[in-house]
């Protein structure tokens, strides 16, 4: 017989004297790549108990503080007192760990050698197997990608975990030098590769005869509803994971037991597997040392650390689901995944199908500016995500700033990646393998969803209905409904095309203003704008919207009639003109740098006084006491603050459609307009 069937025998004789059984149609065997595993000696029928544990069996922070007679120290030498309640309000984990270490070095003498023996053990890092205990050079192939910072993140962690311990146990304990560093990295590595979750193994009901008191019965109870620790359970942790959940995990407190139950029929000779839950092969690198095929566990992590304002905006709305604190600094996790094969809720987003839910909205209120938060705070229930036509709702703007974000990010994680790549050698073992597999596959999932990202972007930005340029304004060669339906809705202008509008329209308004601008920046005319938008893309914005206000008031009904593209944006700024005044100072403020300011000032007044716009300057201006040019300069401004995009540089998102949202009846800023804004609001 050789050693490991010798020890695997004891380890079953062991479990069988204290109540933890194996059916009898599954054997433990050594498989080449899982290891340990259980299999099936004869066909397995579903519904069959193929293993069961008992509760005096298992190991965890539960026996370290003999929470009852199921979980009992077995003659141990207990923690000091000041060590069990030091650490049992807030790391009851820590006090597990050491409960294994002791066990370890007590030997032969521990209640649970027989199963600690087959465990991998301090001195074989091969076989514990995690990137944590991977060599140098082998965790360097793994730079770049998700794994890395999880990694550096755990051997922190562990590490203040063993000083907190020690720091209490010092002086205090016998033999407490031996509880190394590297025996606590080994400690908590057994329990994060093999171990359960308390809430779904634990029966609540077990401690019901408990002789502890009420206080540390409820402690206990509260630390295993929230997963405070986790639970070693010998034998049926052999089970491995392949992705596919085949198993039903049974408690049953009156036997005192926990099961793991076929689901389906597992043929002779199959291996039988556990189920360790929805893992992403992030997740499973990290966490277990393996990955697996199957190219829907491949997914990218994608952090967000809003600004608290952001937070309290997002848990506003209904989508975000319930919280019950709150955290300064509180950190969002999504996933880039590969697209699924039904797209999400029938929206024209089909974006959202490469991410995880929450990603969008989140983003939203981080990016959304003084109009779009208003209306996330008036509407609770709203949600981009699940909006049939996003882009005819008053949100649409916000879309391109979160897909610019999205863009940005997961085209800097490729980047990153391949930089990183590119000062690896040739992988030479197999941890340096499935290292660069990850990171393709990584690559792979990030390039995938970069696809419809950047498709969305580029057709936004390169055509509008708007100018005369043909490179704009000739409709894309797509065959997509979703981006047809998206340029019916709202259009991103370029400040190039904003111009070649007006002079298209207004070529009588259009020569002298680009006068003004060419003998103010010293440009020869015909302005060069892409040299011009590179430091002054705000400046001439507030300029072009200002003319445009200018214009309407002017030509009142005729304008609105005339673009009909353009006025109901209008309409929606006057709208949030009234909405944004009412709610504070904002629009008082002139957004501009300091740079800015004296080209702005000097172009906007004379626009001012000409005479194809004098009269339209004097009567609107008289509209409100106290209106002024400067005033109408500061709205401009605040407009090409607030509603611009930066896609390859500030583009202005122009909503063709009429909006949902609520207008006021108090229209005195408009009056210089048009008596149609009347009717238009009401």
């Amino acid at each position: 017989m050789s050693q490991e069937k010798w020890e695997i025998d004891g380890l079953l004789k062991w479990a069988r004297s204290n109540y933890t059984t194996l059916y009898s149609s599954v054997e433990i065997y050594q498989d080449p790549v899982t290891g340990l595993s259980f299999r099936a000696a004869q066909d397995i029928p579903p519904g069959t108990n193929f293993v069961s544990c008992s509760y005096q069996t298992t190991l965890s922070y539960l026996n370290a503080i003999h929470a009852s007679s199921d979980f009992q120290r077995h003659d141990s030498q207990p923690f000091p007192s000041e060590f069990i309640d030091g650490l049992t309000p807030d790391d009851p984990n820590i006090i597990g760990h050491f409960f294994l270490m002791q066990q370890y070095l007590l030997g032969p003498t521990s209640f649970w050698w027989e199963y600690i023996r087959l465990l991998p053990q301090p001195d074989q890092p091969e076989r514990l197997g995690l990137p944590i205990w991977w060599s140098e050079a082998d965790r360097r192939f793994l730079d770049g990608t998700n794994a890395e910072p999880p990694i550096l993140k755990r051997q922190q962690l562990w590490k203040a975990e063993w000083k907190k311990g020690t720091a209490i146990l010092k002086e205090r304990f016998d033999q407490w030098e031996d509880y190394s560093c590297l025996l606590y990295r080994w400690a908590a590595t057994i329990f994060g590769t093999r171990s359960f979750r308390a809430s779904l193994t634990i029966p609540e009901e077990i401690f019901v005869k408990s002789q502890i008191t009420e206080e540390n019965k409820g402690i206990i109870l509260d630390h295993v509803r929230k997963d405070r620790f986790s639970v070693l359970f010998p034998v049926l942790d052999i089970g491995n994971h392949n992705g596919i959940n085949q198993v039903v995990w049974a408690k049953d407190p009156e036997a005192g037991r926990f099961g793991l139950c076929t689901r389906d029929e597992i043929k002779q000779g199959s291996q039988v597997f556990n189920y360790y839950g929805d893992k992403s092969n992030s997740e499973l690198l990290v966490g277990y040392g393996f990955t697996l095929p199957n190219l829907d566990n491949d997914t990218v992590n994608l952090k967000l650390t809003p600004p608290d304002e952001a937070v309290q905006l997002r848990r506003n709305q209904e989508s975000h689901g319930p919280v019950d604190t709150f955290q300064p600094g509180e950190e969002f996790m999504f996933k880039v995944r590969r697209r699924k094969p039904i797209k999400q809720n029938g929206t024209d987003l089909v974006e959202l199908d490469f991410f995880s839910g929450g990603l969008f909205d989140t983003l939203a209120c981080m990016v959304c500016n003084k109009r779009e938060r208003l209306y996330i705070l008036g509407h609770p229930n709203y949600s981009l995500e699940k909006t049939d036509d996003a882009f005819r709702a008053p949100l649409a703007r916000i879309i391109f700033c979160t897909l610019k974000i999205v863009f940005d990010k997961c085209s800097y994680d490729v980047q990153r990646i391949r930089e990183t790549g590119m000062a690896l050698s040739p992988a030479k073992n197999s941890n340096q393998k499935m290292a660069v597999d990850y990171r393709n596959r990584q690559i792979d999932v990030l390039q995938g969803a970069l696809t419809p990202v950047l498709k969305r972007l580029q057709s936004a930005a390169s055509f509008n209905s708007f100018c005369r340029h043909p490179h704009y304004n000739t409709p894309p060669t797509y065959t997509e409904n979703y981006l047809r339906r998206m340029h019916g809705s709202v259009e991103l202008l370029s400040l190039e095309c904003a111009f070649d509008w007006l002079q298209y329209h207004y070529p009588d308004i259009h020569e002298p203003v680009v006068k003004i601008i060419s003998d103010d920046q010293e440009e020869p005319l015909p302005l060069d704008w892409s040299v011009l938008v590179e430091d002054w893309d705000h400046t001439y914005w507030t300029v072009w919207i200002f003319l445009v206000w200018m214009i309407w008031a002017n030509d009142g009904d005729d304008f609105l009639t005339r673009h009909p593209n353009l006025s109901p944006w209008l309409i929606q700024m006057n709208a949030d003109h009234l909405a944004v005044k009412s709610h504070g100072p904002s629009i008082s403020k002139f957004y501009a740098e300091v740079s800015e300011i004296d080209t702005v000032n000097h172009t906007v007044e004379q626009i001012s006084l000409l005479p194809q716009l004098e009269g339209a300057c004097k009567e609107l201006l008289a509209v409100e006491p106290g209106l002024s040019w400067e005033a109408m300069r500061d709205w401009a401004s605040y407009v090409a603050h607030e509603e611009t995009v930066l896609i390859e540089q500030k583009m202005l998102a122009v909503r063709k459609c009429r909006s949902d949202m609520p207008m006021s009846h108090d229209v005195s800023w408009a009056l210089g307009f048009s008596g149609s804004l009347r009717t238009s609001i009401d």
